[in-house]
Parts: structure tokens; C-alpha cells; sequence
């Protein structure tokens, strides 16, 4: 009976991903975020240490097999190298970089130990190739710099978790939600499904790659 834990779950994909999960009645599925199953606000450290007395009860016995920090905001869209402001830079940091890295230590002693998988949910906007071969738009840079950083932190816990999780991050594609706006291209239910199937099948080895939702790799 696998444990999932999904953070950032009030709408958009990580609603999806409970929706799909839950659809499976042995999945036991532990969704956070204001007003679900557990309270969890990623952007206030002392939100996220609540999540060390929440979720035991609900535990029990069992221990957590996929942490999906899936939590994040994408704000100031308009803001590039050139305009943004420290303000925003700091918010992206907060919630996509510091929320995760948080939530996954906090849950640390919860995890089934050596099997389990953490996945960073990041964006193609966080790679330094493909912003560099011009794959995609010199934009939105706060965000785009937070999820660079968020990859960062997935290759530090491969390192810092060896032997205790398999950790990747992955891309779920530009997905018709609110975050991803009128341009884009991948529906929630194709993007959520294919983030699952892209977890359902890792190994050790796969710890610290970059993955897209439809499964192929993503540069750094």
C-alpha cells in the first residue's frame, strides 16, 4: 500500500495528482496545502515544522514512499534580468527553493528508508542549456532563477540522501493551468499522469536526473 505525500495540492496539477492517486484505493495519498487534509503553507518554516506532528497520526505504522514537492508560485511574470525586483527574487526563493528543501527534512525520519523517492517538481525555465541554446525565452526571471536553484538542491539531497531516498526533480510541461496561462499546451490529466508513470518506474540509478513529464530527460 504505497504513501504518498503531495504538497501545494488546492489546484492545478497537484490536485490532479491526488485526483489520479486516489483513484487507486491502495494508495494511501496525504495531500498539503490551506484547508486539505494537512495545513501546509511551503513559504513559512513554521507551517511546515506543524507537518512533524500531523502526519504521524495519520502514518501509523507505515512510512512515506513518494514525497512529490510539488508546492510553487510563479508571480511577477513581466519581471526579466533587467527589471525585477529583490522583493520578488526573495518570494520565488522562499516558497520553490527553501519550501521543499524544508519539507523534505522535516519528513526526513518519515520516509521509508532506501526505497523512498523525493521528487522536486521543478520547469524547463530552471535549465541553464536550454536557456543558453535559446530553447527557451530569457523571461519571468525570478521564477526561472528559483527553479535553477531548485534543481541545485535536488543534486545537494542526491548526495546528502544516498542510501535513503532516490531524488529527482521533474518538468510536468507547460500545463493549461493558472500558472501556465493562455500559451499553454499540456493538459493537467496528461501532465499529472505522466509525472506519475515517470515516478512509478524509478530506480536508484535515476537519482538526480532531470526529468520531463513524458518521460524523456531534461538538460541541466
Amino acid at each position: 500500500m504505497p504513501v504518498y505525500v503531495v504538497t501545494g495540492a488546492r489546484g492545478g496539477i497537484g490536485l490532479e495528482y491526488v485526483r489520479q492517486l486516489t483513484a487507486n484505493p491502495s494508495n494511501t495519498v496525504i495531500a498539503t496545502g490551506r484547508g486539505h487534509i494537512v495545513q501546509c503553507d511551503v513559504s513559512s518554516e513554521a507551517s511546515i515544522a506543524t507537518l512533524a506532528q500531523a502526519i504521524p497520526p495519520i502514518l501509523g505504522e507505515e512510512k512515506i514512499d513518494v514525497l512529490v514537492n510539488n508546492a510553487g508560485i510563479l508571480q511577477s511574470q513581466g519581471q526579466t534580468a533587467l527589471n525585477f525586483d529583490g522583493a520578488s527574487l526573495l518570494s520565488h526563493m522562499t516558497t520553490n527553493v527553501i519550501g521543499p528543501a524544508k519539507v523534505t527534512k522535516t519528513l526526513l525520519p518519515y520516509l521509508r528508508g532506501g526505497s523512498a523517492i523525493v521528487a522536486n517538481i521543478s520547469s524547463g525555465l530552471g535549465s541553464l542549456a536550454l536557456l543558453s541554446d535559446g530553447s527557451i525565452e530569457p523571461d519571468m526571471t525570478p521564477y526561472s532563477i528559483s527553479k535553477c536553484a531548485l534543481n541545485m538542491l535536488t543534486v545537494h539531497q542526491v548526495h546528502q540522501l544516498k542510501g535513503k531516498a532516490t531524488v529527482v526533480c521533474v518538468d510536468p510541461g507547460h500545463v493549461k493551468t493558472t500558472m501556465g496561462g493562455p500559451g499553454a499546451a499540456v493538459e493537467v490529466e496528461d501532465s499529472a499522469s505522466g509525472v506519475l508513470k515517470v515516478l512509478s518506474g524509478l530506480g536508484i540509478e535515476d537519482s538526480g536526473k532531470f526529468f520531463c513529464y513524458d518521460g524523456s530527460n531534461n538538460p541541466f
